[in-house]
């Protein structure tokens, strides 16, 4: 029974396996049959093209569309005024301040940016409708006022090369608050264009920077040629006086609507050129200088009806004056020593400043359509001839009780006849940096939740030397001791301080 059973199964078992191998072929080939299906397919796929459409929706993405930011600010100032004569005058002020950010790149070469401000005093103060230079174009988005928002920065760059020189070209409302050196009592990681000492106010122009990095093998070096506007001598939409006098039916004297030509008063075009050059930057040295040139700066000079007689009645006009010139030199240095957590934090800085007059030298002539003939002095500074003013500019920041926070000392120093163009510090008291004798400033940065909510506290203090500080370039702007000033019996500031508490919240 055996012999038959072994032979039987062999055959079967021979039989299984021709079946299976049937079987794994005919699954083979259902797999190659599959595989040429899918080369087929993978070759119709024209992958440039769908590389194209990625590329083309990230660049939509990334660059089409505009990013918004947030930088708001809840303030509480305690203002303090000591008259010479030792009378206090002071009052305590909360303030908004909201700037929103924009941005936009729609190419490599290309970039806008732009923010809208409104600085606010809680409620309405009904003096500040009152006074013609509270909203002034140059600080107005920097000086607690109404609710209006206003333009702050608006701006393109393109970017372009010439050899090794990589240059960007800018024109519009220029970021012009908050630049080099004093970026770093706002807490503000980058600074603005300008160096802070000498220059911080708001204007429009244009910008030529020049990296030339490559070429010199000077780290960071690049040098940025400056254009801006301060004014601009044009009638308004429905002009009041334009000195075209024309007749109605014969009899009636008018004046004919011209808008925008040039204004029969004495406030010509305002403009300044300059450089700003970065001299060396390797990260912990930063070496910064610039020269301005300004022309037809404006005073707000006493007026008289009858020559210099002001018993007939007198008026305060804004009239040209002059010409302004002056450059600064600002060193920085970004951690004093790696040896120390503490030295390596540290940021210290020094900078010098000058201003140098150069009056128009003449007796100016205003014709009023509405009053006749007012004559008006244009002494600069309160003088016909030129002037030199000096200042200068230290400080230290050093690591706080934290991770992240920063305390800061400040001190600057103006001679009798320093001017500057800081309209635009946020200080309630006036800019410390146009001060005409010393300011001291102390201030602590907390980081609260990391640097989207923050907090500062500072303390500002400014004892003056001599009067002017701060103001126009007329008569106003003139600089008198201030012990003279009270010896006439006129009340006059000797110092200001402001106690400053804000919380930040930015995004």
């Amino acid at each position: 029974m055996k012999k038959f059973l072994a032979p039987i199964l062999i055959g079967a078992g021979v039989a299984s396996c021709a079946l299976a191998d049937e079987s794994l072929q005919a699954q083979l080939e259902e797999m190659k049959k599959q595989i040429a299906e899918l080369k087929a397919a993978q070759e119709k796929i024209n992958v440039e093209a769908l590389q194209r459409q990625i590329r083309e929706v990230k660049a939509h993405t990334a660059g089409d569309n505009v990013k918004f930011n947030i930088d708001f600010r809840t303030g509480y100032d305690i203002v303090d005024y000591k008259l010479k004569g030792g009378e206090d005058v002071d009052n305590s002020i909360w303030t908004n301040k909201l700037i929103l950010g924009m941005a936009a790149q729609p190419r490599d070469d290309l970039v806008f940016r732009g923010s809208l401000g409104v600085y606010k005093s809680f409620g309405n103060t009904s003096s500040f409708g009152a006074n013609g230079y509270q909203n002034m174009d140059w600080y107005a988005t920097q000086t607690p006022g109404d609710s209006t928002l206003r333009l702050r920065e608006a701006y393109f760059l393109y970017f372009g090369k010439i050899g090794d020189v990589d240059y960007t070209a800018s024109f519009g409302r220029r970021p012009s608050v908050d630049g080099f050196l004093v970026n770093l009592r706002e807490d503000n990681a980058d600074p603005a264009s300008p160096i802070g000492h000498n220059i911080n106010m708001e204007f429009d122009g244009a910008s030529f920077m020049f990296n030339v990095e490559k070429i010199t093998s000077v780290s960071g070096m690049y040098f940025k040629l400056c254009l801006g506007r301060g004014n601009s001598d044009a009638e308004a939409k429905y002009p009041t006086f334009t000195g075209f006098p024309v007749m109605i039916d014969g009899v009636t004297p008018s004046y004919a609507q011209t808008p925008y030509v040039k204004s029969d008063f004495d406030s010509p075009n305002m403009d300044m050129a300059g450089i700003l050059a970065q001299l060396y930057d390797d990260g912990q040295f930063k070496v910064m200088a610039n020269y301005f040139q300004g022309w037809n700066m404006m005073g707000a000079n006493f007026s008289y009806a009858n020559g210099s007689d002001a018993s007939e009645g007198y008026s305060v006009n804004m009239t040209d004056v002059g010409d302004l010139s002056g450059g600064a030199v600002s060193l920085q240095v970004s951690g004093l020593s790696y040896e120390s957590d503490f030295l390596m934090d540290t940021t210290v800085f020094a900078s010098f400043a000058w201003s140098e007059t150069d009056p128009q030298g003449k007796h100016n002539v205003i014709v009023d359509p509405s009053t006749g003939t007012i004559g008006s002095t244009t002494e600069m500074l309160g003088s016909s001839e030129s002037k030199t003013g000096t200042s200068y500019y230290v400080g230290v920041q050093i690591p706080g009780f934290f991770e992240s926070d920063k305390i800061g000392f400040e001190y600057n120093h103006g001679s009798k006849y320093w001017r500057s163009f800081t309209y635009g510090e946020d200080t309630l008291v006036g800019s410390k940096l146009a001060a005409r004798g010393d300011a001291y400033e102390v201030y602590y940065n907390l980081p609260i939740l990391s640097k989207n909510l923050t907090a500062q506290l500072r303390y500002t203090y400014i004892d003056y030397e001599y009067t002017g500080s701060d103001m126009f370039f007329g008569s106003t702007g003139m600089p008198m001791k201030v012990d003279d000033v009270a010896a006439m019996g006129y009340p006059v500031v000797d110092k200001a301080s402001d106690l400053r508490l804000v919380l930040r919240y930015r995004y």
